[in-house]
């Protein structure tokens, strides 16, 4: 209730809330003539999406390797859990290859995290980006390699879009993606497509390692070897047709293994088309985001642009960002790419 009271009251509090900084490995910037490589760790392939994709990042300078069975499928798999692990350990272990590019997310990253070398990939660092189901790899990844990864748009819904990359979205990308953009040190704050201010749920400012990902995935992973450490961390959530208590179901499994208890702050980002069918028999999203967090002792923003939805941010995982929630801003804090 106090925070509500402060609210109403127009105050807000400041908590500065931090970790000491932990020693993490980012990958080499990209540059022109670097090769990307195309890779199917869960749902199949859009083939005409992927080859637009392809084009795209070839006429801005990049090379590309496309593996001969990428459009493989197995039901709703991008084919056998053995095939995209095999693809997913090529692409990291290839010397050729400088960063790995999910065509789409979907459905089974999961069935294959126990298939990976975790100490080959710790050895060779690459870029590796992507949303939705691919916040599994994000996941494991970090956990077990320590390796900033990107959540962003994909070849399939971005780069391969039919109405071209929004430049919202390219904006981003390149900024964290990018050598040339991370010659410096300075960090950077994001701005909403529409000039539209985020909404404050809880305020305050406080700063922490970026973390998170797609709800669904977060929660999944929950007591096993992968689950986040959220405790003075950056807490980034988002998600895409879900009901509201399927919503409510998962954030309380966040809440009763303690992954809501003391993050530095959590960013909600988008939760498209997660509303109740409006019969009347349902919490609206907005009332279960309420009560989870309108009372919470850090900052709490809402309405993030990233997640399932054209105009989608991309956030580096792994490195230090800010979230003000007096301001209405969210900042990353350094660069999340090394030298190449």
């Amino acid at each position: 209730m106090m925070t509500r009271t402060l609210l109403a009251l127009g105050l807000s509090f400041v908590c500065l809330a931090s970790t000491a900084a932990e020693p993490t490995t980012k990958p080499a910037g990209l540059k022109p003539g670097d090769t990307v490589m195309i890779v199917a760790p869960s749902g199949d392939l859009d083939e005409e999406r992927i080859e637009l994709a392809v084009e795209r990042l070839k006429e801005l300078g990049f090379k590309v390797i496309v593996p001969e069975d990428v459009y493989s499928q197995w039901g709703y798999l991008a084919g056998s859990d053995q095939r995209r692990a095999d693809e997913f350990m090529k692409a990291f272990t290839d010397p050729e290859v400088d960063a790995v590019f999910p065509g789409t997310g979907g459905y089974g990253v999961m069935r294959m995290l126990d298939l990976l070398d975790f100490d080959k990939i710790r050895d060779n660092p690459k870029v590796l980006i992507g949303f939705s189901d691919i916040t599994a790899l994000h996941m494991a990844l970090a956990k077990k390699c320590n390796l900033v990864t990107f959540h962003s748009p994909n070849p399939q819904w971005g780069l391969g879009s039919d109405e071209g990359f929004p430049a919202y979205n390219a904006k981003y990308f390149w900024r964290c993606l990018m050598a040339d953009q991370n010659d410096g040190d300075e960090g950077f704050t994001y701005e909403t497509p529409d000039g539209a201010p985020l909404r404050v749920i809880a305020p305050g400012v406080a700063e922490g390692t970026l973390c998170g990902g797609n709800l669904t995935l977060v929660a999944s992973l929950t007591g096993t070897e992968y689950e986040l450490d959220t405790e003075g961390r950056v807490l980034f959530l988002e998600d895409v047709r879900e009901s509201p208590y399927r919503i409510d179901r998962m954030l309380r499994q966040l809440k009763l293994s303690g992954q809501l208890d003391k993050p530095a702050a959590v960013i909600l980002g988008q939760f498209s088309k997660c509303e109740s069918d409006g019969d009347g028999s349902s919490l609206a999203l907005a009332e279960v985001l309420l009560d989870y967090f309108a009372d919470a002792t850090y900052p709490v923003v809402y309405n993030f642009p990233a997640g399932h939805v054209k105009d989608n941010a991309t956030l580096p995982l792994g490195v230090r960002a800010r979230v003000d929630a007096n301001q209405r801003r969210v900042s990353v804090l350094e660069n999340a790419v090394s030298a190449p």
